[in-house]
């Protein structure tokens, strides 16, 4: 054997070659660094990670546009008691006279506004104050 490579040597490293490569060409699958795991990976690995993805930022999207449409209800809810106040108020000093009853139900929404804020400052800070510490003799 060792005769045959000294007289082919040229052969023998082809041979070498031809064989490492078809080791490597049909041994080893083709990987690249995925962006979103920073792994090496397979392609169908790879698809599998692109769709996993996808799908979760789908799903974020979907909730992004529930919130929205909610907080644009909010939007919509304030206005419309901006432009009650602001008719009130045109009617007021268009007619030179004012309703009283709106005036005490205005004043009296804002107190009980006001007094359910207080409460529940009230509330977080008896929620939050230490206990007294009891010595026992």
């Amino acid at each position: 054997m060792k005769k045959w490579i000294s007289h082919n040597q040229g052969t023998f490293v082809a041979v070498i070659i031809v064989v490492i490569l078809l080791v490597w060409t049909f041994g080893c699958a083709s990987k690249i660094m995925s962006p979103i795991s920073g792994k090496l990976v397979t392609r169908p690995e790879f698809t599998l990670e692109v769709d996993t993805q996808v799908k979760q930022l789908e799903a974020e999207l979907d909730n992004l546009q529930k919130q929205a449409v909610l907080q644009f209800a909010e939007l919509d809810r304030q206005d419309i008691i901006k432009r009650k106040l602001f008719e009130f108020a045109s009617l007021t000093a268009t007619q030179g006279t004012f309703n009283p009853t709106g005036i005490i139900t205005l004043a009296g929404t804002l107190l009980g506004l006001g007094f359910g804020v207080d409460n529940r400052i009230k509330d977080k800070v008896i929620k939050n104050r230490p206990l007294p510490i009891k010595v026992t003799a």
